[in-house]
């Protein structure tokens, strides 16, 4: 009876330890199913082990041992047990005459194999798991990301994406190879980047595969080694395999922009190939996207009619902190948010006012000095008569050396944004910790309250979503720079619709442009076709990072442009919805100040190529036109670009990429000068001067036909782009 009693006593103990394990593999998600997994290493299933000893030690009392021989006798098997040495000689007795303790004894050797071979899984199952997936992800047919650096930044660009055969690639340790298999990310561990780099290569000249790779290591010297490394392998690339190489393989290398200038270097020796990530600019080009100054500007402040901002009404915007965040959104913002008044003779520039507070000196500021301030510093003592008419500043800043534990700090803060009902006031914080720039807000938030500043909009930065964000939540506080959302994904690195918007605006800026110099060219879709494949080239290749920066600027100033006419864009649900027609759009735009569009009879990708005459009347589209150029010329100063005089644009000659000498014109990207940069009535005199050095008509040669060209082919290219155009409540 006790046989009996202690043989189902250690069955269940049995089939209750198996239950457990079964339900923790089964029910657990994946990274606590391989962590239960891990603590087999630990002895978790040791109970086992410990059931066998009595079960033992009643077999060998019944086979006539004494007690204490049996007990001592069963922990000795039990240590063979353990390395799966099957012993049931000395137990044969009891098992011959009792069926159920002969069951228990079998289904406990199995459980101790399964235990064994859970165990050696658990050892070796990550490695299994990595060697597999890395073979698998070169195996398929799919196309490839590969991305050089383990981190926790590359590991959400790596869930992002969702199409291609993906692997980290960096000299990973076992612990941090534990961390890679339990979040289910492919990997290989390389001590040298040079393997792997000729693994993607060669997918692209052999298989003609797409590969993109992402070059973040968060160690700037191996990011730009790396870089050097794909460069040669670019340059040993036949001759004509290296236009395939352009077209299939995309490198994003993430730079920190102290470095700027050698990631820039980089670029332009990559073949088209590799594009620099500013995580800041991407931040602050989000912003700006979708924060648009003019989204919080209403009757009060904006005269509709006309698109110009009315007399005494200021706009202010207040960075607490002048770190990489807040000077990469002063730029871009300048770069932008740009706004036009009512003239003595035509629209002049509104400045918005920037007042900038941090502890340090913020004003002495190497890359601020070398892009933004330079056109102020260089051109401040220049005789202005060797120049076309110089633009003004682009904005006003205001720097005070201030840290938010001073008395005078929310003093200072509230001089500013409680100066008019009329003003519109922004607040930028961006200073410390996520928590830190939280706590901010939530003070600003009740001194909004306290000062009646009811309009002033505050936006906080945070690198990652946190449960403290919503108890603030507030309908003029917004979070910007979620590193997962705005930077660290796939889609955003490899160009948002904005930068796609860039890209055809500039293919269509080469069909005009070849079009207009070719009257006589037979334009059929071959032609377009020709053009735009060439266009999409240069594009990549022989455009500097500036030059498309320029396109794409100038298509996140679209929001703002539409919302002073009333307007906004938005994604279109279904080819159906479709918001205002072209011809409503065009109605409230431009009115009957609009150029012959069916001039040339030829359509490009369904946008018509329009000859623009030099009749620019006074109307709102005008006074668009003006805050394009302006707007041009900011972004322009915001690179550190600066005018050529006047005898640089008459005379001045270079020798172009095709090892060609020509006129310049002023445009000289490799000192930083440009003939353009100048105010409206300075791009009359510039087509003068040319015109009569080359003997041409101005109108073949004038420039002011561009700054009309964004809005007046807006809607063809916000609806290509899968927007439409709608009318807001312009009292709010």
């Amino acid at each position: 009876m006790v046989i009996k009693l202690i043989t189902v006593s250690c069955l269940v103990i049995l089939i209750l330890e198996l239950l457990f394990v079964m339900i923790n593999l089964l029910l657990r998600k994946r990274p606590q199913r391989i962590a239960f997994l891990r603590s087999f290493k630990k002895g978790k299933c040791a109970i086992i082990y410990v059931t066998a000893i009595p079960l033992y030690c009643i077999g060998h009392i019944y086979s006539g041992q004494s007690f204490l021989v049996a007990f001592f006798g069963s922990i000795n098997k039990i240590v063979s047990l353990v390395v799966l040495k099957y012993d049931v000689e000395s137990i044969q007795s009891l098992m011959h005459a009792d069926m159920l303790y002969s069951f228990t004894i079998y289904f406990c050797f199995v459980l101790v194999g399964i235990n064994a071979l859970i165990f050696t899984l658990s050892l070796t199952n990550q490695h299994i798991w990595a060697a597999v997936q890395a073979v698998k992800a070169m195996a398929t047919r799919k196309d490839k990301l590969f991305i050089f650096g383990n981190n926790h930044e590359n590991i959400l660009l790596y869930k992002s994406d969702k199409n291609r055969s993906k692997l980290i690639i960096d000299n990973i340790s076992d612990k941090e190879s534990e961390k890679l298999y339990m979040e289910r990310v492919s990997f290989i561990s390389s001590h040298s980047f040079e393997l792997p780099l000729e693994s993607a290569f060669r997918l692209v000249k052999k298989y003609n595969r797409e590969c993109v790779i992402v070059v973040n290591t968060l160690d700037e010297a191996k990011n730009i080694s790396i870089c050097r490394a794909i460069i040669d392998k670019i340059a040993d690339v036949p001759e004509n395999i290296r236009e395939r190489l352009f077209l299939k393989t995309k490198i994003y290398v993430f730079g920190d922009p102290r470095y700027e200038a050698i990631y820039e270097d980089i670029i332009s020796s990559g073949y088209g190939c590799i594009h620099y990530v500013n995580k800041h600019h991407k931040i602050a080009i989000d912003f700006v996207d979708k924060y648009p100054f003019t989204k919080f500007m209403g009757e009060e402040q904006i005269d509709y009619k006309t698109s110009l901002i009315k007399e005494n009404v200021d706009i202010n915007v207040l960075f607490i902190g002048f770190g990489k965040t807040n000077q990469q959104l002063l730029v871009t913002s300048v770069a932008n948010n740009q706004f036009l008044k009512d003239g003595e003779r035509e629209p002049e520039l509104k400045k918005v006012k920037y007042f900038i507070f941090d502890k340090e000196k913020s004003e002495n500021n190497k890359n601020l000095n070398h892009s933004y301030y330079r056109y102020k510093y260089e051109l401040a003592n220049v005789n202005r008569e060797d120049y076309l008419p110089l633009p003004s500043l682009p904005a006003e800043e205001f720097y005070y050396k201030l840290d938010i534990n001073s008395c005078d700090f929310y003093d200072k803060i509230r001089s500013v944004v409680t100066r008019s009902k009329h003003d519109v006031s922004f607040v930028v914080i961006a200073f410390g910790s996520d928590l830190e720039n939280i706590d901010m807000a939530q003070k600003l938030i009740e001194k909004r309250k306290e000062w009646g500043a009811d309009s002033l909009v505050i936006f906080v930065k945070v690198r990652a979503w946190r449960k403290e964000q919503t108890m603030i939540e507030d309908g003029l506080c917004y979070f910007i720079g979620n590193d997962e959302d705005v930077v660290y994904n796939i889609n955003n690195i490899m160009g948002d619709d904005i930068f796609r918007m860039a890209q055809m605006r500039n293919e269509i800026y080469d069909l005009e442009y070849e079009i207009t110099s070719n009257p006589s060219a037979s334009i059929d879709d071959e032609y377009i076709k020709s053009i735009s494949a060439s266009a999409y080239k240069k594009w990549h290749i022989s455009k500097s990072q500036l030059e498309r920066e320029s396109s794409l600027y100038g298509c996140l100033s679209l929001r703002s442009k539409l919302n002073l006419m009333g307007l906004d864009y938005c994604k279109k649900k279904n080819e159906s919805d479709v918001g205002l027609s072209e011809s409503e759009y065009l109605a409230i735009y431009a009115g009957d100040d609009m150029p012959d569009r069916e001039s040339y009879g030829v359509k490009a990708n369904g946008k018509p190529i329009v000859k623009y005459t030099l009749d620019f009347p006074l109307s709102r589209r005008r006074n668009m036109a003006i805050h394009e150029h302006q707007r041009w010329n900011s972004f322009m100063i915001s690179k550190g670009m600066i005018p050529s005089s006047r005898k640089q644009i008459e005379c001045e000659r270079i020798i172009d990429k095709s090892n060609n000498e020509r006129y310049s014109n002023g445009k000289n990207y490799s000192v930083r000068r440009h003939g353009n940069l100048t105010t409206f009535e300075g791009l009359v005199e510039y087509r003068k001067i040319i015109s009569k050095r080359d003997n041409c008509s101005e109108e073949s040669i004038d420039v002011i036909k561009y700054d009309y060209q964004l809005l007046d082919d807006a809607y063809w290219l916000l609806n290509s782009s899968g927007y439409k155009i709608v009318k807001i409540d312009k009292s709010k």
